[in-house]
């Protein structure tokens, strides 16, 4: 049963599906903070939870996060690396993915096993069986 928590800048829909939590972000506003908001209080869940495995949805946006903005937001979230497994990100605006790979390069860097999609098909498939260089 899918959980929904709305807040002043953001939306989570969040969804256990076995031993992964998927979450959906939604909300306009492109800031770092709400950024940083967001992916804490997922992080948070999962632990919470217990779920190792992360499915999340990142909404649409307006312009994607700078790469010095990726950089901080995987240094930020290096000590949770320990608590997952796998953190896969969709990303909806495919003109973004680009852009948004910067995100598994500062978070590999960092020691987070997180990789982004377009396809939310191959993030599951990534999230049950890895891939053979995991």
């Amino acid at each position: 049963m899918a959980e929904q928590r709305i807040h002043d800048d953001y939306a989570l829909r969040l969804e256990e599906r076995g031993d992964m939590l998927q979450v959906q972000v939604s909300g306009d506003i492109d800031a770092q903070r709400v950024r940083i908001a967001y992916w804490q209080e997922i992080a948070s869940e999962g632990r919470t939870r217990g779920i190792r495995k992360l499915l999340v949805t990142d909404r649409r946006k307006g312009h994607p996060a700078t790469p010095a903005e990726l950089a901080e937001l995987a240094g930020l979230f290096q000590h949770e690396a320990r608590h997952f497994d796998r953190v896969a990100v969709i990303e909806p605006t495919p003109e973004f993915v680009p852009a948004i790979e910067y995100a598994e390069i500062f978070g590999q860097g960092m020691g987070i096993n997180v990789r982004i999609f377009s396809d939310q098909r191959e993030a599951e498939r990534w999230l049950r069986y890895g891939s053979p260089d995991d």
